[in-house]
Parts: C-alpha cells; structure tokens; sequence
C-alpha cells in the first residue's frame, strides 16, 4: 500500500472508532437517565423462551416480505405447579399461612371496575395530593417504586405501570396479570396492608374483587377480577406512599 492510501486508510478509521466512541457515549447517556430502572427490571425479569419456536429455521428471515416486526412472546403458564408456587412464594413473602380476607360487604365499584386506562384508576384515589392521575406518565420503571407492603404477587407478569412524584403526588398505577385466583389475591394484598396498619374496606361479585385502605393521607386500591382467557388481571394503585 502507497503511503496516500494508508493515510486515507488511517482516517477511514480513525473516524469509526469516533463514531463508535459517539455512539458509546449516546448510549450511557441514555442508560444513566429515566431508562436505567426499566433496564434494571427487563434484566432482573426472568428470560421466556418458547420450545415451539426455537426449532425454526429463521435463515430466510432477512428476506421475507414486508410489513411491521411482530414480537411474539410465550404464553403464561396457568399449570396447577405455576400457580401452586406463586402461592407458596407468597406465603414465604408474608411470613407463613395467608388468612382470608373478610367476606365482602358490597359490590365492586363500577368507577374503578369500568376504568381502562392507568388515569382513570388513579382518580378512584386521592393520597396527599388531588389530580394525580392527570400528571401520570406511563413507564414500566414506576413498578419499581411500590411500596414494600404492596408489592406485584409474586410471579406475576407485568402488562403496564404509570405514576407521578410531580406536586405532592406519590402515585403509583400498575397491572399484571397471574394464574392465581382473584380471591387469593385479595387475601395477599389484604394480609399486607393489614400488617401496614391500614383501615380496609373488600367489595366482590363473582369476577371481581377489589379491596380498597387507607393509612393517613396514604390511599391505596387492589383490583382482581377473572378473565376469559383464565388469567387474573390485578391493578395496584397506590398514593402516598
């Protein structure tokens, strides 16, 4: 090689390896701010993997034909082990037996029942602070800042969080969904808060349960309801706390 060329040559790349420093340091920028927590969960979480999946053949996928990428993720397991080991983890979480909940002594209410999206379920509480749900944004990194009594039930599987530290509001709004009965988990969630000291009140009818305390100014609700699918779908929302 002539000396010009290995000087085009040097540059070539020297400017790469600019570029991937760039690039670098982009990305611990990005890892270092609000991402970081979510980051942290995705890692801790542990790895799916479907059996069915692993033994196709991707090497044409390069090369199929258009359209968005779909992301398929594996079923939740709803076997009587899955569910018989959340419900022991549970147990181990809150120190032995869990007692039931007491019966309850009215129907769900349809405010937080008939909710959609995670706003609408932070109105159904006030904490210390009013409007909160308005200031909500959604990330699942707020599922990180639940209170150590009202956590997500063990082996539950994250669907959505949002929350706000904005004026005065400690809200936090999350929803996973188990293969745990609802009525167990009123029984967890209503163990925990009564060992926190709150004052509770427990709604039911035959899909949905919601238990519902306070402590103060700190407010929380815990939904549980069946779905068709099987699965149980839980949302915790809590503020001030």
């Amino acid at each position: 090689m002539t000396a010009p060329r290995m000087f085009v040559a040097g540059l070539a790349g020297a400017a790469i390896m600019v570029l991937g420093a760039c690039s670098a340091h982009d990305s611990d920028e990005r890892a270092g701010g609000g991402d970081k927590a979510g980051l942290a969960l995705a890692l801790a979480a542990p790895m799916m993997v479907d059996a069915d999946l692993t033994s196709r053949n991707r090497a044409e996928d390069a090369i199929a034909g258009g359209g968005p990428p779909a992301i398929v993720l594996p079923p939740i397991a709803q076997g009587a082990e899955t569910v018989a080991a959340a419900k022991a983890e549970a147990e181990k979480l809150s120190g032995g037996p869990i007692a039931s909940a007491p019966m309850a002594d009215g129907e769900p209410d349809p405010a937080l029942r008939d909710a959609v999206a995670a706003a609408q379920r932070a109105r159904f509480i006030k904490g210390p602070a009013k409007d909160c749900g308005t200031k909500a944004t959604y990330a699942l990194s707020w599922s990180l800042g639940l209170p150590p009594a009202l956590p997500i039930y063990p082996r539950g599987n994250l669907q959505e969080a949002a929350g706000s530290n904005i004026d005065g509001c400690q809200l936090r709004v999350v929803r996973f969904v188990t293969p745990v009965e609802p009525a167990a988990i009123v029984d967890f969630y209503h163990a925990r808060a009564r060992a926190a000291g709150f004052a509770m009140r427990h709604r039911a009818d035959e899909a949905t349960h919601q238990l519902t305390g306070s402590k103060g100014q700190a407010e929380f609700a815990v939904q549980a309801r069946k779905r068709e699918d099987g699965l149980t779908e839980a949302d915790i929302i809590v503020n001030g706390l």
